[in-house]
């Protein structure tokens, strides 16, 4: 399956976060329709519909499906960086202490983000599934930039854990991979539910960080 030949028109961060510029309620509703449909199934409609308004307001600013679907990639990404980058800069005596903060700012991102996270799955496995067009691959290639920044941040982290020997040293580029995709399976199957209270979502953010800090041997 090939995605949209054109290039997105807009691929810089100067959205992200901001709910005063008028793409933001685009791109909430443009997630939310990607996930619950899937890129292919997906078209301009489905997000129009959502957010109760004409195609004109979607193509003011985005030509094509791939121009939204790839800014809603990029925005997951943003948010990710964002916020473990806020609790890596805090005070932490050990490495795994700062791995730990980091851990629960990824969790509690996808659970209040979960369609952006979500379409952030759908662009990496489209990407290594080889689903993308030249244009498209250089869009990903800058986000790919950020995704880099973001493993670092946990690979680094990572490192220090097991030299403070709170974890047994072991194949790195490997334990990375497994301790992403013991968080990452957590836009699978989590479904936020209307009444469910911030502290609820702490305890599952809390459960998930044990399960994967422990599978790296750490106690």
């Amino acid at each position: 399956m090939k995605v949209d030949t054109a290039r997105p028109t807009s691929t810089t961060n100067e959205f992200a976060g901001d709910d005063t510029d008028p793409r933001s309620e685009i791109l909430d509703a443009a997630a939310l329709a990607f996930m619950t449909k899937g890129y292919a199934a997906t078209s301009i409609d489905d997000v129009a519909d959502i957010l109760s308004a004409t195609k004109g307001k979607i193509y003011h600013h985005y030509r094509k499906k791939a121009d939204l679907f790839f800014d809603v990639h990029k925005r997951g990404m943003e948010m990710d960086l964002a916020a473990v980058q806020a609790a890596a800069s805090l005070s932490h005596q050990k490495a795994i202490d700062k791995l730990r903060a980091m851990t629960l700012a990824h969790i509690t991102v996808i659970m209040d983000h979960l369609p952006y996270q979500r379409v952030a799955v759908q662009g990496l496995e489209m990407h290594l599934a080889g689903e993308t067009t030249a244009a498209q691959r250089e869009v990903l290639s800058e986000i790919l930039v950020l995704r880099d920044q973001y493993e670092n941040l946990f690979r680094d982290t990572i490192r220090l854990v097991m030299e403070e020997g709170h974890a047994p040293q072991q194949d790195l580029q490997i334990v990375v991979k497994a301790f992403f995709g013991a968080l990452n399976w957590t836009t699978i199957w989590f479904r936020p539910r209307t009444d469910q209270t911030e502290a609820e979502k702490l305890t599952v953010a809390d459960t998930i960080a044990t399960f994967a800090i422990r599978g790296l041997g750490a106690a």
